[in-house]
């Protein structure tokens, strides 16, 4: 089952409101593309990724359309929402997702490749319960729910928590469900939500350089 094919999703579909304009178009890197095709590759450099895709809007596919990756829009109108993203995401590709917002510029693959071994470890034990999720957990307890392995069996619940209109992917799943593993202190954690944490990324960047 550790084995079993597995997609990794850009979830890039946000409003962007603190932003200021579509931050899934800005460039960080150079000339390496926007965050969305710097998202895909560190996605598709996973030994367990089979397949990528992007959870985006209808109004981005246009944008989109050029892109190496499946592209999933989501399936009905409303507010935006990752949790709306994921849900027609697991929809359509029907095997386990590793999900990552497109905000996260300095993302590694060693981190990402952290959940993928707490899975594989994870699905090789006998567990009472099946498994749902694989996502990190910060030492203040909360969990980093846009960043993480979703299976399959997670949709009836994530479906659930869409009808209800409880949009915190966190609560969606139960407890008894997750494997999780502690959030390793490092800067891939930033995301931009802001244009003063894009000026952060960018001059951390330059550092690294």
């Amino acid at each position: 089952m550790a084995n079993k094919a597995m997609t990794g999703l850009v979830l890039a579909g946000g409003l962007s409101s603190r932003f200021g304009k579509d931050k899934s178009r800005v460039v960080v890197h150079g000339n390496a593309g926007d965050l969305v095709d710097f998202s895909l590759r560190l996605l598709g450099s996973l030994e367990d990724i089979r397949q990528v895709a992007v959870s985006c809007r209808e109004e981005q596919l246009a944008y989109l359309k050029n892109k190496d990756a499946i592209l999933i829009p989501d399936e009905h109108r409303g507010q935006p929402t990752p949790l709306r993203g994921l849900v027609a995401a697991l929809r359509r590709v029907n095997t386990p997702i590793l999900a990552i917002p497109c905000d996260l510029p300095l993302m590694t693959p060693d981190i990402l490749a952290l959940l993928l071994r707490a899975r594989r470890r994870h699905l090789e034990q006998t567990q009472r319960f099946p498994l749902l999720r694989t996502t990190f957990i910060d030492r203040d307890g909360f969990l980093e729910s846009l960043i993480g392995i979703y299976e399959t069996a997670s949709l009836q619940f994530l479906e659930d928590a869409l009808r209800k209109q409880h949009w915190g992917i966190w609560s969606a799943l139960p407890s008894q469900g997750n494997c999780l593993i502690p959030q390793p202190d490092s800067p891939a954690f930033l995301n931009m939500n802001t244009l003063q944490e894009y000026e952060n990324a960018v001059r951390l960047l330059s550092e690294k350089a």
